[in-house]
């Protein structure tokens, strides 16, 4: 009688520790099935802002979709200032396109190391794939002209043209508005890889920092600067802080 009491009584309080290990400090993130996260990321070639929606099939394993914009320079542009009018923007000389690049892709994100104590720091191995947009905007620079009645010199914003236009006519920049009407896109694809550290001290939630690699592969050479090769293949460093919670309790 005793050993059907017993046995029973194991069970329970079995299950009632490894519900309060579950609920404690220990490894409450297991009964999450959801998390959202948001940024700011900073690249070897610029900065942006990014979001990600996962959904949490196991605690060693997050699969994800993610939205991202940023902005891309090129390792060639150099600003100058015309130095007859001090007063004048300066300007990247040579520059024919500012580029903005938005991604969307699918991803899966590895546990390496366990979060066991919420003092520690979670370490999660992280790739995605997906879809690459250059958009392209052509740069508008206010260049001096003279007016073929009164002679005078003022400047007016027209497109950039590396074939006319110098640091001796060049005032300086215009507008960031002026092009918007001349847009062009480029499609591709990218990839990543990446570490991932949470070190939040809260199970529901996340504060992280990831390190990775992006590239970004186009149809097309993207025609960013004048007088030096651009490039199909951008291939960048990069760094994000991201914040956000965990929900949908099993």
């Amino acid at each position: 009688m005793a050993l059907f009491i017993i046995s029973p009584l194991c069970n329970i309080l079995h299950s009632q520790d490894l519900s309060d290990e579950l609920v404690g400090t220990y490894d409450a993130n297991v009964i999450y099935t959801q998390q959202a996260v948001g940024g700011i990321t900073a690249h070897t070639e610029g900065w942006g802002f990014f979001f990600r929606r996962a959904r949490i099939p196991s605690i060693f394993r997050k699969e994800f979709w993610e939205a991202e914009a940023v902005t891309m320079h090129d390792e060639h542009e150099y600003k100058l200032v015309n130095q007859e009018n001090p007063d004048a923007s300066p300007y990247y000389f040579g520059k024919l396109n500012g580029m903005e690049t938005i991604r969307l892709g699918l991803g899966v994100m590895k546990m390496l190391w366990r979060k066991n104590d919420l003092s520690y720091v979670q370490v999660d191995y992280v790739y995605a794939v997906g879809a690459s947009l250059a958009i392209l905007k052509p740069v508008y620079l206010d260049v001096l002209v003279s007016n073929p009645v009164t002679g005078q010199v003022s400047p007016v914003s027209q497109e950039y043209n590396p074939n006319t236009d110098n640091p001796t006519n060049i005032y300086g920049r215009s507008s960031v508005f002026d092009g918007f009407g001349q847009l062009s896109f480029y499609p591709g694809a990218y990839g990543r890889i990446a570490l991932n550290f949470d070190f939040s001290n809260k199970h529901r939630t996340i504060k992280a920092i990831e390190v990775g690699v992006v590239v970004d592969v186009y149809d097309k050479v993207i025609p960013m600067m004048a007088f030096v090769q651009n490039n199909q293949i951008f291939t960048n460093l990069y760094l994000n802080f991201n914040i956000g919670k965990r929900w949908g309790q099993i």
